[in-house]
């Protein structure tokens, strides 16, 4: 008799592209691997968290992370950051018995994929700094990081993430938080913690806890 694997339902509002394919990439992976105890579903919206709970039909209460990237020290990129964690906070007042989570990067979700392959443990001038990592871990050769971000080049990068970096990612995104918390106090704001100081970050925690909860 073949057994039913339970489904584990995770949703996201995201910023951008490459975090929707970043997902349903992961997604993919749990779903291959045979001692997994769960299948991931993943509702993965680029849109603000309110129309993000507008759009999702739940009657369970559930947990929805907002992936989003603190850019940089910008006036404007701080108001606009501070701007979508009172989005998730007044999100949650809508009545769906919904709780948004932080899964912030600093500067921008391609520390998420750099961690991947290699720590990287010193501060960056811009996002743009990230570009020459990412065609030296992955042998590429992108002029910027909008020819990177386009969909087939993107995928190009994923295909050669497996499991076991996605789980090293993790690892290295913990040294970076701990790392971030002995040297001084993270910023709060509408019940939300994040450091300025990059690197940093806490969309590693999701994917722990998918991974973890579908046991691979």
């Amino acid at each position: 008799m073949i057994q039913r694997l339970q489904i584990n339902k995770y949703f996201f509002s995201v910023e951008g592209e490459t975090e929707i394919l970043y997902f349903q990439y992961l997604q993919k992976l749990i779903r291959m691997e045979e001692k997994r105890i769960a299948n991931p579903v993943f509702q993965v919206e680029k849109c603000s968290p309110s129309k993000y709970v507008k759009k999702i039909s739940v009657i369970q209460p559930c947990v929805i992370t907002a992936v989003f990237d603190v850019e940089d020290a910008d006036i404007e990129h701080q108001k606009r950051f501070e701007n979508t964690l009172k989005e998730m906070k007044d999100a949650e007042k809508i009545g769906k018995s919904i709780k948004f989570d932080l899964g912030y990067s600093n500067i921008d979700f391609e520390l998420w994929i750099i961690l991947h392959k290699k720590d990287l443990f010193s501060s960056v001038g811009n996002k743009s700094d990230y570009l020459r990592n990412i065609n030296q871990i992955f042998g590429t050769k992108f002029e910027d990081l909008k020819e990177y971000k386009e969909e087939r080049n993107f995928l190009q990068i994923l295909a050669k993430i497996t499991l076991e970096d996605i789980k090293s990612a993790v690892k290295r995104a913990e040294k970076i938080e701990k790392q971030r918390y002995s040297e001084s106090t993270p910023n709060k704001n509408y019940g939300y913690e994040w450091f300025d100081k990059n690197p940093s970050l806490s969309v590693h925690n999701i994917v722990k806890k998918i991974l973890t909860e579908c046991g691979v």
